[in-house]
């Protein structure tokens, strides 16, 4: 169920306030419930029992009992039976009688096949709730669950009292197995020692253990990564490495880590000591996950930064040596001009000059690079030193493992720097001859600089793993294991959606060719394309649509309707049409300034101001409080959720659905500028300054569907396929059947992947190499697509690595792998794996077929354009709302850079979704005034305006306007809507 779709389910009474939207789309009465109605019921009950079904059929629970009804609601339903709404919005005369309340329910709930919940329906919820509660931070989280499990089964939600009684039970007994299994882990001999070891100073400082390991590590920095393995080597002298916690699965881990780090010290001492060695143990165990990949990432930037320095000196000692025998050679050529001596001393004298000119073996660039490196021994070094600790593991036939075992046990010895080169393992062709030459100091530096090198991309590549870590685990932890793959294959690939075998989906792919091939020639013939004399695909510019200026002044008109809007009223209005609020609470806020505080705490985190500053802007609130709110809404999904329901919100404006079906999506990267002091920010290429990077996928209906904080300079294929498939896994959304992409989201790889998962993914190539068709050898190609064709796919590659590639993606549809983790590992630095191999070849088919309907069909190719244009403009209203920079304190976890990538895409999504909504109220009124208003214009006219928004200044929000939508009415004991006038 979506997160939208939930908005009502379990709520005790009908909302006070029912807009239109809702009315429409969650409160509608079919012919046959009319029917129904009328047939049972005389006249005077029709509209009651209507009522009472309308209510149950959203809520899954009965109406209990009310005073005043939503107006609107009345009399939709009053119209539909074709009888008199009352005067008033109540019908508490209908309900004198509780025969006639307890009739109509139970009539009701036989209409719509609604159960009473049975004894063994109890136990398997109860069941259910104690999984849940296992990765579950707040009971909350179990409430709504519980709520689910019996809407989904059709079986009545009992009182909100009893689904927190339940929800408390599971909770309590995981957590009684959660403090065994820990004791257990740490030993019980050992729990004190631990907990008075973690608190104590430092040695030398006032500052606490504890407090030193919620430090999160800060500017990128070989100071940086010496500090950070100190922590990790302090964790694995507590043996925090050898605690067996499988018993507690890491989201649990992590919400107890959460707790930790958002309190105090001292006040951890005040909790009950087994509460207390549960939060600490877990928050142990994830800061030592945290910082061993921290550690890794920081060495492996280190050792990109130490290849571009090669780099550079290489390039100046080139250039140099360049200019000095151009140099020499302009000696000897004004030697032989000289006429004052005789040729044979003109001769002898220019041999000399040329001596040292021409004489070298030409080497390439790269062996300049390798050769400076190896020269840089003091930091390469150091490099590797620093991560001597770490107990790497890996395949014995791993060249980046081997090396590093060969490394670490030679430079334990002493003189090993001059050992003999038969000790040193083979290095590869490139390495060779650096490594095994005559000097036995210069060879070991090569190989040190040889031995980094291969174990970067062994980590990467997932060959080489470290158990305790969350990002570089070994390739078989993160796929299915191959047992369970034995005994569920069928399943598993039947919810892929794809065929078993290759040949059941090389038929298609080779007719989509056959096809696609003959229209390119046909687009050929006619001009639309060109093959030029560089052998590459040429395309024309697309032709600008006719415009006769209707859109802009359409544009104009709408948006002067709608007028200035102050950023507290638009919240306010998008909140009560959706309650995300809600989603970020976990339940309903029971007061306004509960409210107002998670409003803050969601422009702390979205925004380029901190708590602070926040509070400056909004009176009501001080900077303590929307602190707490904003560790409250960092873990948990509570951020992802509220982000489903505004998008899903927008998507079903009816306004929406002319910008497009709500199957296509953009995908692309937004750089936040970001201080160099963040340890994870890398220097945007296009705007020369710091940056984090914020991944988002935007429907073609304009709603931010799924957003995540990525690295810069690195592929994006990986966080491209993961925001679909992320979106596609809940049941009752339009699922996404294509994603349009620039090409940092693309990889050969990545195409069969998505495919695999059930999607295309198109990219807007850059390069015309790029641009060409990759077939197998016994295929037919047009005499006229030979110079723009290459014979580089492998039928028998995609064959043999089929089951596997299976593998993959069930692995990926079933949450255990993260799409992003898959392309990391089996990605391009995967090159000779066979997984990688079958998706590449594959890839390299559906590219074929992409191509040749983006070269032929000019309309496909203004809808991928279209779709990417949409993306641009939105960056540059996510530009509005994070005006600033990331601050240097900010972002240096985890938890904090997807709160803040999460916090600015939902403020994003909420002026999409105010706009949209304002719009579509403003087209109704103009075309009721006689205004012609076409839909050709309104699909020109997109929602990421923001010159009539106030983003800044103070604020005051209006809550009391929205107390019966959004505030929790004193006295009622569960999250509900209170009721009231429309």
């Amino acid at each position: 169920m979506s997160a939208f779709a939930d908005r009502f389910v379990g709520c005790d009474c009908l909302p006070g306030r029912l807009s239109d939207f809702d009315r429409e789309h969650f409160f509608s009465l079919t012919k046959a419930d009319v029917e129904a109605v009328k047939e049972q019921f005389r006249e005077g009950h029709q509209l009651a029992a209507a009522l009472m079904v309308l209510f149950m059929r959203v809520a899954g629970r009965p109406l209990d009992g009310f005073t005043v009804l939503p107006r609107n609601l009345l009399r939709y339903a009053a119209g539909a039976l074709g009888v008199a709404a009352p005067s008033i919005a109540s019908l508490r005369s209908t309900y004198r009688r509780k025969q006639t309340l307890f009739a109509h329910q139970r009539w009701a709930k036989e209409y719509l096949g609604l159960t009473a919940l049975e004894p063994a329906q109890e136990q398997n919820l109860v069941s259910a709730l104690e999984v849940q509660a296992q990765d579950a931070a707040h009971t909350d989280d179990l409430v709504q669950a519980a709520r689910h499990w019996l809407f989904t089964r059709r079986i009545l939600i009992p009182s909100s009292r009893r689904l927190l009684d339940w929800a408390r039970d599971a909770f309590a007994k995981i957590e009684t197995q959660i403090v065994i299994c820990v004791a257990d882990a740490v030993g019980r001999a050992k729990a004190a020692k631990l907990l008075l070891a973690v608190h104590a100073p430092r040695p030398g400082t006032d500052v606490s253990r504890i407090e030193w390991l919620k430090t999160p590590p800060r500017r990128h920095s070989p100071t940086t990564l010496a500090e950070t393995m100190e922590k990790v080597r302090y964790l694995k002298g507590l043996g925090v490495h050898e605690w067996d916690l499988s018993g507690v699965v890491l989201a649990r881990q992590q919400a107890y880590a959460r707790q930790i780090q958002a309190r105090r010290p001292y006040r951890s001492r005040d909790i009950k000591l087994a509460a207390q060695l549960v939060e600490v143990v877990c928050f142990l165990r994830v800061t030592l996950l945290e910082l061993t990949d921290a550690a890794l990432h920081l060495a492996s930037r280190r050792a990109q930064q130490l290849v571009r320095s090669a780099a550079e000196r290489a390039r100046t000692r080139h250039a140099q040596e360049s200019a000095s025998q151009l140099r020499q050679a302009a000696l000897a050529k004004a030697v032989l001009h000289d006429g004052a001596k005789s040729w044979e001393e003109r001769v002898l004298q220019a041999q000399e000059l040329l001596a040292a000119v021409g004489d070298a073996v030409p080497v390439s660039f790269a062996s300049r690079v390798r050769k400076a490196l190896a020269e840089d021994s003091t930091r390469v070094h150091a490099c590797l030193d620093v991560l001597s600790s770490l107990e790497f593991q890996g395949g014995s036939k791993d060249a980046g493992f081997t090396q590093w075992q060969a490394w670490t046990a030679l430079r334990a010895r002493p003189g090993h720097k001059d050992g003999g080169r038969d000790e040193l393992p083979d290095v590869g062709a490139a390495w060779r001859s650096l490594v095994h030459q005559r000097d036995r100091k210069a060879g070991w530096r090569a190989f040190e600089a040889s031995t980094m090198l291969a174990l970067r991309r062994s980590l990467r590549r997932g060959s080489v793993w470290i158990d305790h870590s969350l990002s570089f685990q070994s390739r078989e932890q993160l796929l299915i294991p191959p047992q369970q793959w034995a005994l569920q294959q069928r399943e598993h690939v039947e919810l892929l959606g794809v065929p078993e075998s290759f040949d059941a989906l090389l038929m298609p792919l080779v007719a989509a060719i056959h096809a696609g091939m003959q229209a390119v020639v046909e687009a050929l013939r006619v001009g639309k394309v060109e093959i030029g004399t560089d052998r590459m695909l040429h395309l024309p510019a697309l032709l600008a649509l006719p415009d006769d200026g209707e859109p802009v002044r359409t544009r104009e008109a709408i948006y002067q309707r709608i007028g200035d809007v102050q950023l507290p009223e638009l919240l306010l209005e998008v909140d009560a049409a959706t309650n995300f609020s809600d989603a970020l609470l976990g339940h309903r806020a029971t007061s306004s300034q509960e409210l107002l505080a998670v409003y803050g705490a969601l422009l702390a985190h979205g925004t380029d101001l901190d708590a602070r500053g926040v509070a400056h802007m909004i009176p009501e609130l001080d900077a303590a409080q929307i602190l707490v709110a904003m560790r409250a809404i960092e873990g948990s999904g509570r951020l992802r959720r509220a982000n489903e329901r505004v998008a899903e919100f927008q998507s079903r404006i009816p306004l929406a659905a002319l910008w497009g079906e709500g199957d296509k999506a953009s995908s692309d990267m937004l750089a936040l500028d970001a201080s160099r002091h963040l340890w994870n920010a890398r220097v945007d290429p296009r705007r020369r300054t710091y940056a984090a990077g914020i991944y988002t996928h935007l429907r073609d209906r304009w709603g931010i569907v799924y957003d995540q904080p990525i690295v810069l300079g690195e592929r994006q294929a990986g966080a491209a396929i993961e925001g679909v498939e992320q979106h596609n896994r809940v049941e009752d959304r339009i699922r996404l059947s294509l994603v349009a992409c620039d090409t940092h989201g693309w990889t050969d790889a990545a195409m069969g992947i998505a495919k695999v998962l059930g999607f295309d993914l198109c990219p807007r190539l850059r390069d015309l190499a790029e641009r060409k068709l990759f077939l197998p050898r016994p295929f037919l190609i047009p005499d006229e697509l030979d110079a723009v064709t290459e014979r580089r796919v492998s039928l028998k590659a995609i064959e043999r690595g089929w089951p596997e590639l299976l593998r993959l993606g069930a692995s990926i549809r079933s949450g255990r792998v993260s799409a992003a983790q898959v392309m990391q590992r089996f990605g391009s630095a995967a090159r000779g794996d066979p997984v990688h191999r079958a998706a590449e070849h594959l890839g390299r088919l559906l590219r074929t077929v992409f191509l040749c309907d983006y070269l032929a069909v000019a309309d496909f190719r203004r809808e991928i354009h279209t779709l990417l244009s949409r993306g641009e403009s939105v960056h540059q209203l996510q530009r509005a709302v994070y005006s600033g920079r990331i601050a240097p304190e900010r972002g240096r976890r985890p938890d904090e850079l997807r709160a803040i990538s999460g916090a600015h895409t939902l403020l994003t999504n909420v002026v999409l979704a105010f706009n949209t909504h304002r719009m579509n109220d403003v087209v109704l009124a103009l075309r009721n005034s006689g205004m012609r208003i076409e839909d050709d214009w309104l699909r020109r006219i997109g929602p990421a305006h923001f010159g009539h928004i106030n983003f800044r200044g103070t604020m005051r929000f209006g809550v009391e306007r929205y107390v019966e939508s959004l505030i929790q009415a004193r006295g009622e004991r569960s999250p509900s809507l209170r009721t009231g006038h429309a």
